[in-house]
């Protein structure tokens, strides 16, 4: 038994060296993975709770009935055709975060945004050909407007 207890420390205090000789040199390495790792770990943890962050934009209002009224009284198709699925993907696309754009450092991941009032526009002339394709810049001033009740 007396003999084990000589033989750890004989061990350890090499390993202890080597683990301090490797770290003194590779400090620069070990900074740099560190740094990116906690640069990517918050970015996911940013994405993950991107809709609570009161930085967004726009906040979806607890009630859409009445906007919802609206679009199919003014705009007509093809809101009169929609069932809930469609309103849920329409508000999805007004309201929520993408992942849009470079990384901020290459390996990173994107940072989720909201779209901007152009690519929503460009988006829904995507799915929606008829009417939006047609819009002016008064048409979508007053369609944003009463989306976004601006």
């Amino acid at each position: 038994m007396r003999s084990k207890r000589r033989i750890i420390p004989k061990v350890l205090l090499p390993l202890g060296f080597l683990v301090l000789f490797l770290t003194v040199k590779y400090q620069q390495t070990l900074k740099d993975f560190w740094v990116f790792a906690v640069e990517s770990a918050e970015i996911h943890f940013n994405n993950l709770f991107y809709q609570a962050d009161s930085e967004t934009e726009r906040h979806r209002p607890v009630s859409l009935i009445e906007t919802e009224t609206e679009l199919k009284l003014y705009i007509g198709e093809p809101f009169r055709n929609f069932n809930q699925r469609d309103w849920d993907e329409f508000w999805r696309l007004i309201y929520a975060g993408f992942l849009r754009g470079a990384p901020p450092r290459e390996g990173l991941p994107n940072k989720m945004r909201q779209l901007t009032l152009d690519e929503i526009a460009s988006e829904l002339m995507k799915r929606y050909p008829e009417p939006f394709t047609y819009f002016k810049d008064e048409h979508w001033k007053m369609f944003f407007g009463t989306v976004l009740k601006k």
